[in-house]
């Protein structure tokens, strides 16, 4: 069965590109006939057409039929015929009759009979056809007049017309066009037609506020048609819009804090849903919380944008149609502020052209990117509006799952402005990516300045600027290609981008950065990664930590060995009273401090006199030590017998001043007692002289106890020729029970420092 269709559709295909019809409409007038000189009975446009017919040449039967019009004086005849020659053929009409013609220019009257031959002569084919003569009574061939048509008035989808009949028992019919076609309609019904009769017609089930043109023709019982009248034009006025627009919004937020842009945005309605035309939208904002009428705010727009600065909380906005039949249904919106979110955009738009082949735009790009706190997408809409005519725009529906659409019949001439929703659900919508674009071009954006960003030792990111293309190249794709000798890796650029990253690339390795305009390449930026150096680091790392390990023990094994081997020996002289004793050069001082006696007082139950007694704790046991870091005899026991001591002002005033190494000269002594008498009692000279000698004596006998170095002996004997200043002065006053007595001892700060930390009182 199927291949029997494939024959027939064959073979008509071959008659059609074989056969051609032809359709010949000729007119004559009388004045352009031409009476034959050897048949008086014939008259014809050309002469040659007066000889008889060739024997070669074919004669035909056509369905001819011709009309006589009174007014002009003329004879028209049409007819159809098939030809296998694309070259039309010369046509020319002979007129006989049987009677004998004085005048051609006679022959088309009312009461004429006359028998109409067609000649058809193809030069290209060499070939002639001649037609059976076809018999004319020109009475009943008369073409009515042309009528006179009116248009009455019109409807949002309908058009009345009337016209006069020029007939006697006939009928007419009309046709129409949209004024913006070429194509005419016939209208299914004939018009009974009388003579003088005044007609009406009402031309039904058109377009809304749309310019029509009508004609109209009538005929005898002949059958012969009249010419079409004078075409009439008018429009068919508005219809209130049946739908309301489908709107969607978005929320901004402002720098003052109580208010925020709302954004609307909705498609056109369509020419049968808008009711013919839209004049504009009316926009209406009212806050939920407040009823008043003075806080309604209406405002009509042209364009399918519209832009409200609200406040925050609640509102209801309704969008209207309108045009001059009035406003249509409103689109209803509810809007909390307070609980908006920013809802993303498509990613990823471009536009490429592929003209002539093709006479439109495609339009391309991705979904947002998906995120647990954005809903998904319920469709995407796609506007293309000219940028020399913004209110003019198209608008175009896609599915949620598709990312593609042609925009067709594009103005090869003009540039558009392509913008891309994504619609989410409850008619929230997200920003709108827009791109210009022409058929001739494609897309008009291209990347320029391209550099290279920030370079680490894995990572190269790149940088451009998008600006509108300067020259007439046609680019359906931007690369950017990353390139070495082995390898390479390219990334697409996008008019919503500024910047990508490569990543994983090798340290210390030296790229080639292309940018690609489908495959040519328009400039190449060298660029070379950052040194890597972690591998030295891990190389160095565990050397260095043996290092350090290795001298960590070379230290404790030199600290070990050491003290094992070399044992520490104390030394005197690198101790800080050695060094003390060394130093020749003291530091003398002014400053005297006074102990007072009081603090050492014991109830005396002897008597009056007292006695103080000064003597070591106890003798060495040993001659080990003897050899103590310290060679001077430590005073342990400060033995104060009485109960009242005094320490008469006047010796301690004229007491010398104990300048050099005064403790080891109280260190020194050896005496088991020191009396100290009454002050009426004063010790003569001798015995003072006496008691300095016993002094220096038991210094020296000390000494000579104690090893010493050279610099000790020196400092004995400077010590033995300052036997004057060592003198020591006291005076014991009698005991009162009822007096005031001060004990007062004067000594050098630094000497009594010393002496109190070496004794126990």
């Amino acid at each position: 069965m199927d291949i029997w269709s494939r024959k027939l559709h064959l073979a008509t295909w071959t008659v059609m590109s074989f056969l051609c019809v032809f359709s010949h409409e000729v007119t004559v007038r009388d004045s352009d006939l031409k009476l034959c000189e050897k048949d008086e009975r014939v008259c014809v446009t050309d002469l040659r057409d007066c000889a008889p017919r060739p024997p070669a040449s074919i004669q035909k039967t056509l369905n001819m039929s011709c009309c006589y019009q009174i007014s002009h004086r003329s004879m028209t005849c049409e007819w159809s015929q098939e030809s296998n020659s694309f070259t039309e053929s010369d046509v020319s009409l002979i007129f006989s009759s049987g009677d004998t013609i004085i005048s051609c220019q006679g022959i088309f009257n009312p009461a004429a009979v006359l028998n109409i031959t067609a000649r058809i002569k193809n030069y290209m084919m060499g070939r002639e056809v001649w037609s059976q003569p076809h018999t004319v009574f020109l009475y009943d061939a008369v073409k009515p007049s042309q009528p006179v048509l009116t248009v009455l008035g019109s409807t949002e989808d309908s058009i009345v017309v009337s016209w006069r009949s020029n007939v006697g028992d006939g009928s007419c019919r009309l046709r129409y066009r949209d004024n913006n076609t070429n194509t005419w309609t016939q209208a299914p019904d004939y018009v009974p037609a009388h003579q003088d009769q005044t007609l009406t017609y009402t031309i039904r089930d058109l377009l809304t506020f749309t310019v029509y043109r009508a004609a109209v023709a009538c005929r005898e019982d002949s059958g012969i048609w009249s010419d079409w009248s004078s075409d009439v034009s008018t429009r068919t006025l508005d219809r209130v819009p049946s739908r309301p627009p489908e709107v969607c919004y978005r929320v901004e937020t402002t720098d003052s804090g109580g208010s925020f842009l709302l954004h609307l945005m909705w498609k056109d309605l369509d020419l049968r849903d808008a009711g013919g035309r839209i004049l504009g939208y009316q926009v209406s904002y009212k806050p939920v919380k407040k009823q008043q009428l003075q806080d309604r705010i209406i405002q009509n727009v042209t364009d399918v944008t519209a832009l409200l600065v609200v406040e925050e909380g609640n509102c209801s906005v309704t969008v209207t149609a309108f045009n001059t039949a009035g406003c249509g249904p409103a689109a209803h919106l509810r809007i909390d502020t307070q609980t908006q979110n920013t809802l993303p955009s498509v990613r990823s738009l471009w536009v490429s052209s592929s003209f002539p082949a093709m006479k439109g735009l495609l339009v391309q790009w991705e979904s947002p990117t998906a995120s647990p706190s954005v809903p998904p997408v319920s469709h995407f809409a796609v506007q293309g509006r000219t940028e020399t005519r913004p209110s003019t725009s198209r608008w175009t529906k896609v599915g949620y799952n598709t990312t593609s659409t042609v925009i067709r019949d594009v103005d090869p001439d003009e540039s558009y402005l392509i913008s891309v929703f994504p619609i989410y659900p409850h008619q929230q919508c997200g920003s709108p990516q827009l791109l210009p674009a022409s058929l001739q071009q494609g897309a008009l954006m291209e990347p320029v300045q391209l550099k290279v960003g920030v370079v680490t030792k894995t990572t190269v990111t790149v940088v451009w600027v998008w600006q509108r293309k300067a020259g007439p190249i046609r680019v359906n794709r931007y690369r950017v290609m990353l390139t070495k000798a082995s390898e390479s890796k390219t990334l697409s650029l996008w008019p919503d981008q500024w910047q990508l990253t490569f990543n994983n690339l090798i340290s210390n390795t030296e790229y080639s950065l292309l940018l690609m305009a489908d495959d040519v390449s328009r400039n190449i930026i060298p660029v070379r990664t950052d040194f890597d150096e972690m591998p030295a680091v891990a190389t160095a790392t565990p050397l260095l930590l043996l290092a350090v390990t290795v001298l960590i023990i070379s230290i404790l094994s030199r600290t070990v060995y050491k003290s094992y081997f070399f044992p520490p020996i104390s030394s005197p002289r690198a101790s800080t009273t050695g060094q003390w004793l060394m130093d020749p050069n003291h530091q003398k001082t002014a400053v005297i401090n006074l102990l007072d006696i009081e603090d050492f007082q014991v109830t005396d139950v002897l008597g009056e006199k007292s006695l103080i007694t000064v003597c070591p704790n106890s003798q060495p046991s040993s001659e080990e030590d003897l050899h103590e870091d310290t060679s001077l005899l430590l005073i342990s026991h400060l033995i104060i017998k009485p109960s009242a001591l005094e320490l008469d002002p006047e010796y301690i005033s004229d007491a010398p001043m104990i300048t050099e190494h005064p403790l080891v000269s109280l260190q020194s002594y050896h005496a088991d007692t020191v009396s100290c008498q009454h002050p009426d009692t004063v010790l003569p000279s001798e015995e003072s002289s006496e008691a300095d000698a016993a002094v220096l004596h038991q210094t020296r006998e000390t000494n000579s106890c104690f090893p010493q170095k050279e610099e000790e002996s020196d400092f004995s004997e400077r010590l033995h020729q300052k036997e004057k200043e060592t003198a020591l002065k006291c005076h014991f006053p009698e005991f009162m029970p009822n007096s005031h007595c001060a004990y007062q001892i004067t000594c050098e700060a630094e000497y009594v420092s010393s002496f109190l930390g070496k004794t126990d009182v």
